[in-house]
């Protein structure tokens, strides 16, 4: 008998280890494939912010713009970064300045990489609108390169990394856009070091941005982050703190309508509001059009709105916006978007 349980445990154990064997020899040749490449091309989608109350914390990736970058392993040690596109004019190539450069450097200190490194920045993301524009690129260069040079990392890992190209342009680390363009739909991103939770967003929201056409300020979300004073009173952390929380509950319950009424916000936009012509018109318009609520996405100046599509019309709430900023004599644009997926890789060399 026990001749017979000790020959089929030993059986048993050389299946195991002829699976492990041929496991590990195809996770090897993956690996040596991957440590072969020399191109991966990526793409991220643009975001908008806060939606009022999540200020910093709150991200949601929109469909309606991405940026693609390029990169590849060159020989010397440089890393050397190229803007093409639509959106490309102004942006500057310098490493330490361009929202690519400080993942592409942290990436490669993380990888000992002895090589160098080219990355193109095709960029359809508009700048200074308050759609994430900095972080879309900070999240498709992560992606390119995680995957280019085989780290593997963590999504929370991910996004810790493309906030260091916030970094780089806005002066703050933030992480509630590069975290909705690298996971997509809507994102919480909390805690220090920063840690995110993703969920998905319900079927029936579409996203209303209206923008305003004003000159482009270079800066623009730095001033606006200085606009926000150091010190908050307990009563409006507790506003927001429960409407926040209220978004984050409509999101996981699929109702647009409890998104909608956490929106207001007691710490950022009272001290914004004054840098967007119309604001108040805006709003009150849009919400009487239909919308469940309405913020400043990011910095401004453009006004977000979330729309319950199976109960109102979309593209109603978004004329209505644009004829309140007409009525204060300002030109504006709007876009319909739905929820965009997380950043992908398109092509792997």
């Amino acid at each position: 008998m026990n001749t017979l349980v000790f020959d089929s445990l030993r059986r048993l154990n050389e299946r195991y280890e002829s699976s492990f064997i041929r496991q590990s020899l195809a996770i090897s040749l993956d690996r040596t494939m991957k440590a072969n490449r020399t191109r991966v091309v990526a793409r991220a989608f643009c975001s908008t912010a806060n939606l009022g109350s999540g200020f910093d914390v709150f991200g949601l990736a929109l469909n309606r713009y991405s940026d693609t970058v390029k990169a590849r392993i060159t020989s010397g040690r440089a890393i050397r970064i190229a803007v093409r596109g639509p959106q490309s004019r102004d942006l500057s190539v310098d490493v330490r300045k361009n929202s690519a450069g400080p993942p592409a450097l942290d990436l490669a200190r993380k990888a000992h990489l002895k090589k160098g490194l080219e990355i193109i920045v095709e960029k359809h993301v508009p700048q200074g609108l308050g759609l994430g524009s900095s972080g879309t690129t900070a999240a498709a260069c992560t992606k390119a390169l995680d995957s280019l040079l085989d780290l593997q990392l963590s999504n929370d890992e991910l996004v810790r990394v493309a906030s260091l190209g916030e970094k780089a342009v806005t002066g703050t680390a933030h992480a509630d856009n590069v975290a909705a363009s690298i996971l997509g739909g809507f994102v919480i991103a909390y805690d220090n070091p920063t840690r995110t939770i993703c969920l998905k967003p319900p079927p029936n929201l579409a996203i209303v941005v209206a923008t305003p056409q004003l000159p482009v300020q270079s800066g623009k979300t730095r001033k606006a982050r200085k606009a926000i004073p150091e010190r908050v009173r307990v009563k409006s952390a507790v506003l927001n703190i429960g409407r926040a929380s209220a978004i984050a509950t409509g999101f996981a319950q699929g109702d647009v309508g409890m998104i909608g009424a956490g929106m207001e916000d007691e710490i950022a936009e009272p001290y914004r509001q004054h840098l967007i012509p119309g604001y108040h018109d805006v709003k009150r318009m849009g919400l009487d059009a239909g919308a469940a609520g309405i913020s400043i996405s990011g910095a401004g100046p453009s006004l977000v709105a979330l729309v319950d599509r199976k109960s109102h019309d979309p593209r109603l709430i978004a004329q209505a916006m644009v004829k309140a900023f007409a009525q204060k004599n300002v030109p504006s644009t709007s876009f319909v978007a739905r929820p965009a997926p997380g950043a992908t890789i398109v092509k792997e060399v």
